[in-house]
Formats: C-alpha cells, sequence, structure tokens
C-alpha cells in the first residue's frame, strides 16, 4: 500500500532545525502562558458554572422556537476532579 510509506526521508539544514527549536520553545512558553492564566480562572469559572446551573434549572433553554425545558439538578453534570484542560 502506498499509505504505508509516507516518511521522506531527507535532511534538515542546521539552520532550519534551529529554527523549528526556537518555535516549539516559543510555542510552549505561550501555551504555560495560558495554562497559568487558565488556573487563574478556577475561582471565577466555578461561579459562571454555577450560575449557569441555575439558569438551566430556573428558566431551562430552548429547545425548538419558544419552547423551553428545564433540567433537573438530577440531570445537571457532576464536576470532574480533575484540573481542566487546556488544549490549543
Amino acid at each position: 500500500m502506498a499509505f504505508l510509506n509516507t516518511k521522506i526521508e531527507r535532511e534538515i539544514p542546521e539552520e532550519v532545525r534551529k529554527w523549528i527549536e526556537e518555535e516549539a520553545a516559543e510555542q510552549d512558553e505561550r501555551y504555560r502562558q495560558i495554562v497559568a492564566e487558565m488556573e487563574a480562572l478556577d475561582t471565577t469559572r466555578d461561579q459562571w458554572y454555577e450560575e449557569f446551573f441555575v439558569r438551566l434549572q430556573k428558566y431551562g433553554f430552548n429547545q425548538d422556537g419558544d419552547q423551553r425545558v428545564v433540567i433537573p439538578e438530577s440531570q445537571l453534570p457532576v464536576k470532574p476532579d480533575r484540573k481542566h484542560k487546556v488544549v490549543y
């Protein structure tokens, strides 16, 4: 099958290899900054979730047109035991 041989053997010039390493390091630093900012929002995010759940229980959401469905507390999701993941 042609799909098994997808790697093209080639030499990467040292200049290009250094550029790739620099770019990867910059992306890792940006990722760490984003993770720190997201972790700083933990308490605020928990408050947002609670407010959202209250709205779902009190007002519901639009299912179709003006038809609203109120979500009972038993059907609300449970907060996981892990931290939020930052994916980019």
